[in-house]
């Protein structure tokens, strides 16, 4: 409410000559000898005035005090009250009005001044408010026509709104608590081991049985460095093993052609007696070549040991290959490399999440509805799907790929159904750009008979059209 304060004596403007104390901001005390209900004149002479006071009113010994605020007069040295309030202003007034006529202010008045609890403010309205309101008043058959179109409007809101809900009760089932999953393939650590190189990071594109992480053992890098320096010393002894294997066979050689050159140069009569022995020699059983032949014998059979042990060691070393590689992670699926919380020189316990990669197909959402409604829904059934982009709202059309019985933690601790529905409108690609995973999206699918309604009136309406 506006409040304002209205003079009723207006001729009351004259000034009076009584003492009232004035008390400025920096505590020097005032007397103030000519005022009116609309300021006074400021004792002495000062260039800048106050702009705020405590006015003291003396009255039966003691005084009455209040703050006033002060702005400059229509004169010189005049100084105007501002902003009076009501109990202020007649208070003042009381004084004002004794003094004018000659008596002393009554107890009751004071009391009642100070009691005021608002300025007077006239009732009535002006000429001019009156005029002022007839103007910029609506014609009363406008002010029908809108009320009537607001009521419609009103109307046409709320029929919309039931409609609206009755229909989607009725003609669509929703998938609660919907959101995108993505196809995510878990890979974790097959055996103990310490991570000895990362070959990929987030984002890379990989190939089944493409090796992601090599990991080590100790225990394995020991196996196998131990058969290495094994096979590496039998392959050195049997080197020289078959060095001395040919230095024999050569000397047996060398025995061989001369027994040959003997024959050739024998009489007659000595001929068969060199050729027993040739037949001697090669039976290996030539007395003066015994030792001879005995250490060929040897270095043979220790060939033999040797190539047995290095071709045993040889299978040991593959199978240690084979058990140190069965250690590395390797790509299960082809897909797109997305979390890997690991890093090189870190100990893995078997069963340890080491990375994860998103296969190659596209992602579908995965939501939950009331057992009641689980026969109303059958896989390929139609659905709806609505997402937000940068672009605003889309919708994408699609179908249920899958129905499980199952409990959707996340959303209700009872036996309900999970659906899980794919999108034909788009590509793995553009699946992927689109669609995050674990974001919601609002699915509902449409029940049977309403795809029977629209088909049949589809079909009427082109049989209309034949007819005319």
């Amino acid at each position: 409410m506006k409040i304002r304060h209205e003079r009723p004596m207006s001729e009351l403007a004259f000034q009076v000559r009584a003492p009232l104390g004035l008390e400025l901001t920096t505590g020097e005390v005032l007397t103030i000898q000519n005022w009116s209900l609309d300021g006074f004149e400021f004792p002495g002479h000062c260039h800048v005035h106050p702009k705020e006071a405590t006015l003291s009113i003396p009255f039966q010994g003691v005084d009455i005090r209040f703050p006033v605020t002060l702005e400059q007069g229509d004169r010189d040295g005049f100084l105007s009250f501002k902003n009076l309030t009501g109990r202020q202003r007649e208070t003042l007034a009381v004084f004002y009005r004794s003094l004018l006529a000659g008596k002393m202010a009554a107890t009751d008045e004071i009391i009642t001044s100070l009691d005021t609890p608002v300025d007077l403010v006239p009732m009535g309205e002006t000429q001019a408010e009156r005029a002022a309101g007839q103007d910029s008043a609506t014609p009363r058959t406008l002010r029908a026509a809108g009320v009537v179109a607001l009521y419609l409007l009103l109307a046409g809101l709320v029929f919309w709104t039931l409609g609206a809900g009755i229909y989607s009760r009725l003609a669509t089932v929703d998938i609660q608590n919907a959101r995108i999953e993505a196809a995510l393939a878990s890979h974790v650590a097959l055996q103990d081991a310490f991570v000895e190189t990362i070959l990929v990071q987030p984002g890379d594109t990989v190939d089944r049985g493409d090796i992601l992480v090599r990991m080590s053992n100790p225990d394995d890098v020991s196996a196998l460095d131990d058969v290495r320096a094994r096979i590496n010393l039998l392959a050195d002894r049997l080197k020289k093993a078959r060095g001395q294997e040919n230095a024999l066979q050569d000397r047996l050689s060398a025995a061989r052609v001369k027994l040959e050159t003997q024959l050739t140069q024998a009489p007659v009569e000595q001929v068969p007696g060199i050729i027993a022995q040739l037949d001697a020699f090669d039976g290996q059983y030539l007395k003066r070549y015994k030792d001879l032949f005995d250490a060929h014998r040897a270095v043979v059979a220790l060939i033999d040991a040797l190539e047995d042990d290095i071709r045993l060691l040889k299978r040991e070393r593959g199978r240690l290959k084979d058990a140190a590689n069965a250690r590395h992670i390797v790509a299960t699926a082809p897909g797109i490399v997305t979390e890997l919380p690991i890093f090189e020189r870190q100990f893995l316990v078997k069963g340890t999440p080491a990375l994860t990669i998103e296969v190659h197909s596209p992602r579908t959402a995965r939501g939950w509805v009331d057992p009641t409604l689980a026969t109303a829904l059958f896989v390929g059934m139609p659905i709806k799907a609505e997402i937000n982009t940068p672009l605003g709202r889309r919708t994408l059309s699609g179908s249920i790929l899958a129905l499980h019985a199952e409990i959707d933690p996340d959303f209700s601790p009872e036996f309900g159904m999970m659906v899980t529905v794919e999108f034909s409108d788009l590509t793995p690609a553009e699946s992927r750009a689109m669609l995050a995973h674990e974001m919601p999206v609002k699915v509902r699918a449409t029940r049977a008979w309403v795809k029977d309604v629209f088909a049949r009136f589809a079909i009427g309406s082109t049989h209309v059209e034949g007819q005319t």
